[in-house]
């Protein structure tokens, strides 16, 4: 689940960001060492789901600190939107024989999830909605369609519905990406992102935007698309690496590719009860996103998502902090369809 909801609810609100510190003594402080929580570090930044999702990790101890401004839309596409890959974790360029690996634990799928507010403070009276994710295994490429539908009422600001579309064709080498990105306020589109990106077998890639203006932009080495995104967290959590740190590119927005800080907490079977039974028997982990603009001041996160993965590429209990109100995601149906038999 996610960056094109950062985009959106940037526009439409204004909520102070959090960014999160472990304690000492923490596991996470452990994990990130004595440095501090930056872009080399166990940093979490400023998106979404932050606060409370972090809170109510197992592994707690977090201290919050006020940042800029975040965006609704943007945590909650993050939640579900795979993310990360080994090639990239491990520094070096990605590769298609890497990434097939990778991403052959992922299935296609239909999520419905329910958006409700958790926890007011502020300025915010209400906040409800869905959002739908949608993966479909085309043999050679991985389509995926999320649409989120959020409405919300202010003290100052009375009603506001926020709707985004985001939709995606991924090749399965983690090679080359379609994307199309359509976000709404009150039924007046706000803007719209669309282009190709490229990856060659040396790793360098370009995107070629068609909208809002056309351009094209360099990636660097090791930049992963969104479905080698995920499938690199996925890898990276089953063989116990505490963390990884790709880039990431994923046509939300018209800034080229992003620094992402991923901490993988717990992963192992499930001692509760699976939310659907199509996932009974997966081992799941939480995990931690950060997301990092690729700036020389770029020292805090711009936002972050929290959830919980299930090894084949399912996500769950989304938590959301937008500063002065909290909302929770939670899995209201899931449908996997069965494996092409043949491709």
């Amino acid at each position: 689940m996610t960056a094109f909801l950062r985009r959106h609810a940037r526009r439409v609100l204004r909520h102070p960001a959090l960014t999160f510190r472990p304690e000492k003594g923490s596991p996470a402080a452990a994990a990130a060492g004595s440095k501090p929580l930056i872009s080399g570090a166990l940093t979490p930044g400023a998106l979404l789901p932050q606060a409370l999702f972090l809170r109510g990790l197992a592994h707690r101890p977090w201290t919050l600190r006020a940042r800029a401004p975040q965006t609704v839309a943007a945590a909650l596409l993050l939640a579900t939107l795979p993310s990360a890959c080994l090639a990239a974790a491990s520094g070096s360029p990605t590769s298609p024989s890497a990434t097939r690996t990778t991403t052959s634990a992922l299935v296609g799928q239909r999520a419905l999830y329910d958006l409700s507010l958790a926890e007011s403070g502020g300025n915010t009276l209400s906040a409800s909605g869905n959002m739908t994710y949608v993966v479909r295994d085309t043999c050679s490429a991985w389509s995926t369609q999320q649409h989120l539908d959020i409405q919300s009422a202010t003290r100052n600001g009375g009603a506001v519905n926020m709707v985004s579309d985001y939709t995606t064709l991924e090749s399965k080498d983690g090679r080359h990406l379609v994307f199309r990105t359509v976000q709404k306020s009150n039924n007046a589109v706000l803007q719209v992102v669309s282009g190709e990106a490229s990856i060659d077998a040396l790793g360098h890639g370009v995107v070629e935007y068609e909208k809002p203006i056309k351009k094209t932009l360099k990636l660097p080495t090791g930049t992963l698309f969104p479905m080698a995104h995920t499938a690199a967290i996925l890898a990276a959590a089953q063989r116990g690496a505490p963390s990884i740190a790709p880039l990431l590119f994923d046509g939300t927005g018209p800034d080229g590719a992003q620094e992402t800080y991923i901490t993988l907490l717990g992963w192992g079977p499930l001692k509760d009860p699976a939310p659907s039974p199509a996932l009974a028997g997966q081992p799941a982990g939480r995990v931690h996103v950060a997301f990092f603009g690729r700036t020389p001041d770029s020292i805090l996160p711009d936002y972050e998502i929290g959830m919980r993965y299930f090894a084949n590429g399912v996500s769950d209990m989304l938590d959301m902090d937008f500063g002065d109100f909290r909302m929770r995601g939670t899995l209201h149906s899931l449908t996997l369809p069965p494996r092409a038999a043949r491709c």
